[in-house]
């Protein structure tokens, strides 16, 4: 066995040598010119990726504190939360811990958020904020953002919009401007292909001045104090810098090998995965049209001894999922995302089917 597998996990993902390599850059000052230099170019990089205008905040925690940050910045009614897996749902307790009004729009694991179930929600005009996940990292299942784009377009403008792209930012095309998301929020450590602590979030006008009326804050994740220094170009606190020398790396990888090439990688990847799965006599886990770009979610039909698998696997140097909290070995996940590329992607399965065959 290697002496660290090779990650085939929804999170934390594979991160390569020339990005690794990129963390060990020596550290610079976070008031210096040099910092505000990287800050510029990291914000502009992810602007593009994200194919918007809205400011964009660097925030050395997990994504976790963005969700708290959304709430925090626009909540005056109420919350309505979509769930459909362990992450959207753990969203919902943030806003019960923090006191808010709330309600939840519950769906099985394996179904999609659906715009016609939030209409008859909002409809009751109890909520100004709308929080959702784009990609349940414990489903793989991706919800419809262009269906939620156009019902808040057409009905409840004023609604702040907060999507949780924790796994499918820098994987996944998302038109922010155009489908005007007012929060779209991630973390690095999935398709943005580097190690966990940083988290990346872009902000619209809309909710920026929403932020500018609100009281009771805090410090920490006030918009308004981001805002002062992203206009510095700079951080409120000192940053984890290594991420910054990552984003940066990451930020020039993608230029170098297209957005439109790094969205069809992804998908293309997708599509061998779920076919390999099909071809094993599996099925798969989410309900039919939303199969996730970045994670393939496999439920377990044919009863695989996923522990055994597991077992022989991190012998031969990759570190399988085995399914999370209660799909635990009923259903599994395979993540191509990131710094996985194809020939990865056939590596690992191509091993996966000769220990099925040794079983």
């Amino acid at each position: 066995m290697k002496d660290f597998p090779k990650l085939f996990i929804p999170g934390p993902t594979h991160v390569s040598n020339e990005v690794l390599d990129s963390l060990k850059t020596p550290q610079i000052g976070h008031r210096t010119p040099e910092l505000s230099v990287l800050f510029k170019e990291i914000h502009d990089g992810i602007q593009k990726v994200l194919y918007t205008k809205n400011r964009i905040y660097l925030v050395s925690h997990a994504a976790t504190g963005l969700w708290e940050a959304g709430l925090v910045n626009a909540t005056k009614k109420g919350v309505l939360h979509t769930v459909n897996g362990a992450f959207s749902s753990k969203w919902a307790l943030v806003s019960k811990s923090c006191g808010y009004e709330y309600d939840v729009l519950d769906y099985e694991w394996g179904m999609g958020t659906k715009s016609e179930d939030i209409d008859r929600k909002l409809a009751s005009g109890k909520f100004d904020v709308l929080a959702m996940v784009h990609n349940e990292t414990s489903t793989g299942v991706k919800s419809d953002l262009e269906s939620v784009a156009n019902l808040l377009k057409e009905k409840y403008p004023d609604i702040i919009w907060i999507v949780d792209a924790v796994s499918s930012m820098a994987g996944i095309k998302i038109e922010v401007d155009r489908l005007e998301i007012d929060l779209l929020i991630s973390s690095t450590q999935k398709a943005w292909g580097l190690p966990a602590g940083f988290s990346v979030c872009s902000v619209s006008d809309k909710l920026f001045n929403r932020s500018k009326e609100m009281h009771n804050k805090g410090y920490f994740f006030d918009f308004e104090v981001y805002e002062k220094y992203r206009l510095k170009s700079q951080t409120p606190t000192t940053p984890s810098l290594p991420h910054m020398f990552g984003l940066s790396k990451i930020l020039g990888l993608i230029e170098k090998e297209g957005l439109e090439s790094r969205w069809a990688r992804h998908l293309e990847m997708a599509h061998y995965t779920r076919d390999w799965a099909l071809r094993n006599g599996q099925l798969l886990f989410p309900e039919n049209g939303c199969e996730s770009e970045t994670i393939t979610c496999i439920r377990n039909e044919r009863e695989w001894d996923i522990n055994k698998i597991n077992e022989i696997l991190l012998q031969k140097g990759f570190r399988m999922d085995r399914g999370y909290g209660p799909l635990r070995g009923k259903a599994f996940r395979i993540a191509h995302m990131g710094n996985v590329y194809m020939e990865d992607l056939l590596e690992y399965l191509n091993v996966f089917e000769e220990v099925l065959n040794g079983l």
